[in-house]
């Protein structure tokens, strides 16, 4: 029997409405809250209704600004002096007429908290201040948030002597720093020029205690350069770029060879798929053993996750490692829905593997390809177990993606409005990458 249009649209709302309550419940009204918040300095702590005032403050700061008799009243009624007579305490048990009941003592509702809010608001009182894209714009300010060129001195005064400079080292990044030729001509007499080895090098001579503390001084003082660092965002888009490139290659990789006619090849599935059921906390637990004891041995570098330098590679090869598995899942599948005819057909032709994986297989993968470039892609964005396992986000602020900038400023700092703000930005940064993502590769895909 054909349905009616009438139950066909019943069914439809029915599956319909309970998916786009959940949609507004769990996406829509956080959104909207998360854009409110990031607008204001809310620390997270502070509730939104001040607990208790003291009784100078609120006579004079709220009732004495009251003009309604009605919201007099109401304010009146929810705040009351406490035993003291020094406080007035907001109750959060109130006694109210109940029909049928009489008067029963209950909680206050959060209708009658708005209404506290607006009254309270209306002569001034707002632990939660608007302020704007006040925010942002210290994000746009803050030097450790964006990538900046920053200044790196080489030397303390505390450090031992350098022996030799290189001759375009020491001219660079010392003598071009020095504008007093009294400063240069000093320098130049303890690092006098060795022509042979090219370098310039600390004479051996011995000095006095005077001589020594000026070199000290001059070095602590001028021998510097200049380097990039990534910064929170610069961070997270190396971190993002990488890792998708480096786990998507690997799975592509593991999924051909899996392809094949091995013999273990389920084995090797379930070997190469291992990592993404472990917990991301003991991956990053198992690699900071490997990291402090098995790694220095292996390749003579003592220090891999202290190394501002070394830990955003280090951090790279576990979260490589620990997503390829799933990605190559997806690529596997593809494949094996590749009809053999076009292969076969393919070869027959005179091509070779190589010209059949780049020409046959490749276009046919183009929906894995979509799939597996927007699930890492939106995934690096948003990594935040390995990195905080790992290192904390550091050394320093090494490793520090907008994730884990999120949460420190959230809860370390107890900025609750400035860290919704940074949420707000990777929220946008998503939409926008993602978006290009699939519209490109989209337009690419091979239907059979």
């Amino acid at each position: 029997m054909v349905a009616s249009k009438r139950s066909k649209v019943f069914y439809f709302c029915l599956f319909l409405l309970p998916a786009l309550a959940l949609y507004a419940t769990f996406f829509i009204f956080p959104l909207i809250q998360g854009v409110t918040y990031s607008f204001t300095d809310w620390n997270g702590i502070v509730p939104e209704i001040p607990l208790s005032m003291k009784k100078g403050e609120f006579e004079q700061e709220v009732l004495a600004l009251l003009k309604s008799e009605k919201e007099l009243a109401n304010i009146q009624k929810y705040y009351r002096l406490d035993a003291t007579g020094q406080f007035y305490q907001l109750q959060n048990w109130i006694e109210a007429d109940t029909p049928g009941e009489g008067t029963v003592t209950r909680q206050l509702t959060d209708q009658e908290r708005k209404e506290i809010k607006r009254i309270l608001k209306k002569v001034g009182i707002t632990p939660i201040k608007f302020i704007g894209l006040e925010n942002f714009r210290e994000m746009l300010k803050d030097r450790r948030f964006l990538p900046q060129r920053m200044k790196r001195y080489l030397f303390s005064e505390f450090d031992d002597l350098p022996l030799t400079f290189k001759a375009k080292d020491f001219q660079r990044k010392v003598l071009d720093h020095i504008d007093d030729e009294e400063d240069k001509a000093f320098l130049l007499s303890l690092y006098p020029y060795n022509q042979k080895e090219k370098v310039h090098e600390l004479t051996t001579e011995e000095m006095s205690w005077e001589t020594e503390d000026r070199l000290r001084l001059l070095l602590s003082d001028y021998y510097y350069d200049y380097r990039w660092e990534r910064g929170v965002i610069g961070f997270t888009l190396f971190f993002t770029f990488y890792n998708v490139i480096g786990a998507n290659l690997l799975a592509l990789i593991l999924a051909l060879i899996l392809d094949s006619k091995l013999r273990f090849r389920n084995v090797l599935r379930s070997m190469f798929f291992l990592p993404n059921v472990i917990s991301l906390i003991i991956v990053a637990y198992v690699w900071s053993f490997m990291f402090r004891l098995i790694f220095p041995v292996l390749t003579g570098i003592a220090v891999w996750l202290g190394s501002p330098d070394l830990a955003p590679y280090a951090t790279l090869m576990v979260a490589v490692w620990q997503g390829c598995g799933y990605l190559m899942v997806i690529y596997l599948a593809g494949l094996q829905t590749i009809p053999g005819e076009l292969t076969e057909a393919a070869e027959v032709d005179g091509a070779n593997w190589f010209q059949r994986l780049l020409h046959v297989r490749f276009p046919m993968l183009m929906p894995a390809f979509t799939i597996c470039f927007f699930y890492s892609l939106a995934n690096s964005l948003k990594t935040f177990d390995i990195l905080w396992a790992l290192n904390q986000g550091g050394p320093g602020y090494a490793t520090t993606s907008i994730v884990i900038d999120i949460y420190k400023t959230a809860f370390m700092q107890n900025r609750y409005g400035y860290a919704t703000a940074k949420a707000i930005l990777l929220c946008v940064i998503i939409i926008i990458l993602t978006s290009i993502q699939l519209s490109l590769m989209k337009k690419r895909e091979v239907e059979l």
